[in-house]
């Protein structure tokens, strides 16, 4: 896992209002440890009804609330998890989430989310449309953590990528 901070983003403190981004010259880091992912075939995608404009948004909020509950199936904080999607994944060809252990070497976390993976995705499925927020919230799809700011997620669209991974 090689990850790269580019930029920050100022905030006004109490309101939270950005106050803008400042660009970063830092190198990259190396983090050599273990992963499960997730691939989700674009065509089914499609034909369940999520437009192509909104897959980035669909794998980063499904990513989102895989990692938010993956404390539940395991024994980790989501501080120990991280997590990469992409619309189109070079390798598998498709849509993908990869959620990996914070650690080198690995901490067994991925295998673990691996092992109770049906449950993992069922749960978090279920997450995600118990929510009464309309767009996501911190409760489903935003994460404390996002190196995103949060930006570029469909909790809509999530619904209908993870009940094809329940499927």
């Amino acid at each position: 896992m090689t990850n790269q901070v580019v930029a920050y983003q100022r905030r006004r403190v109490g309101t939270g209002e950005s106050l803008g981004t400042v660009a970063l010259d830092v190198p990259a880091r190396l983090l050599d440890t273990r992963a499960c992912w997730y691939t989700i075939d674009l065509e089914k995608l499609v034909r369940a009804g999520v437009d192509p404009s909104r897959i980035t948004g669909a794998v980063h909020a499904a990513e989102h609330g895989l990692i938010g509950l993956l404390p539940l199936f395991t024994i980790c904080d989501r501080w120990d998890v991280g997590g990469v999607s992409m619309a189109m994944h070079p390798q598998t060809g498709d849509p993908t989430i990869f959620v990996y252990d914070g650690y080198a070497g690995g901490a067994g976390i991925a295998e673990l989310a691996f092992a109770d993976v049906t449950r993992h995705v069922s749960e978090t499925l279920s997450l995600l449309e118990s929510c009464q927020c309309e767009e996501g919230c911190p409760s489903c799809v935003q994460s404390p953590k996002c190196g995103n700011w949060n930006e570029y997620l469909d909790k809509g669209a999530a619904i209908l990528l993870l009940r094809l991974l329940n499927s």
